[in-house]
């Protein structure tokens, strides 16, 4: 069995049904494999206030009729501000299934290669391990490592260090930069194009999209107490120190759409805001101290 996870903001709402699309595509196209969907529906604002001060209990309701939604393999998981402040590290902490063959990590953000499921049926590595698809070019070379074969060689050096953050990238045409939306259909024209699967053992370099985690995982890998913010650079870190090695199919491309058009619907809040950094400092100080301790 294989655990898709997806935890899903209510300022998200307009991007669900291209991330269930994709997901339910993919279930389609391995239909003799195992694969179990869970959502989260977090309506909750701590971090993120709505814009005209409404509540949030609504913004789901428009997407409840999707084939996704309604299939009997796919379990819904709803917080609210009666519930105590949770959010995807606290989620990605907590839904790991050790019996599973793979817990995926889905962001609301992200579409998926059609053959997911079906290369993740057939992949075979007897010990515990991370699995990652491929990428587009990132801000720097130091990405190179889980960037796709095709799509190698258009990074720069960094030349700023801890830093950096912003264009140290060559200008590719859309939409192969990172920051570039790229829909369902070009990742799979790009992706029918890209020839047998490939997969060879990589550096440990992950964004925290579409994430493979093996069953057999030593828990917790996210730090108790990371709510938010870095869970992914905890994984990393945690697999980097176990000596859990992360192996990349560095011939299908995922599409994680970072600067997606509808990425933050009604709400006025940034990452900018006091509340927010609050909450990431809190978090930044329990992965350090969690991986002090390793």
């Amino acid at each position: 069995m294989i655990l898709y996870q997806v935890h899903h903001m209510w300022y998200e709402t307009n991007m669900v049904a291209e991330c269930w699309d994709s997901i339910l595509a993919a279930k389609k196209a391995a239909p003799n494999v195992e694969v179990k969907v869970v959502i989260c529906f977090n309506k909750q604002t701590y971090v993120e206030k709505t814009q005209d001060g409404d509540s949030t209990e609504d913004y789901f309701k428009k997407h409840l009729d999707h084939s996704l939604f309604v299939d009997k393999n796919t379990e819904v998981v709803i917080k609210t501000d009666d519930d105590p402040f949770y959010n995807i590290g606290d989620w990605r902490r907590e839904m790991y299934d050790p019996e599973a063959k793979y817990t995926v990590w889905g962001e609301t953000d992200t579409i998926l290669p059609r053959d997911i499921f079906a290369i993740l049926d057939k992949v075979e590595i007897d010990q515990p391990h991370l699995l990652t698809f491929a990428g587009r070019p990132m801000w720097d070379n130091t990405w190179d490592v889980v960037t796709h074969e095709k799509l190698l060689g258009y990074s720069k050096p960094c030349q700023c260090g801890s830093k950096h953050r912003e264009d140290c990238i060559e200008l590719l045409e859309s939409p192969w930069k990172y920051k570039d939306y790229i829909t369902q259909e070009q990742l799979n024209e790009f992706n029918d194009r890209a020839g047998d699967i490939k997969i060879k053992q990589v550096p440990w370099k992950i964004d925290g999209s579409t994430v493979c985690i093996s069953g057999g995982m030593p828990t917790p890998f996210i730090a108790p107490g990371m709510h938010f913010v870095r869970e992914d650079t905890c994984l990393e870190n945690f697999c980097r120190i176990k000596n859990i090695p992360q192996v990349c199919i560095t011939t299908r491309l995922k599409g994680h759409n970072y600067w997606h058009p509808k990425k933050r619907t009604g709400t006025f809040s940034t990452r900018k805001d006091d509340v927010f950094k609050m909450y990431a400092d809190e978090s930044i100080e329990s992965m350090n101290k969690f991986l002090q301790s390793l």
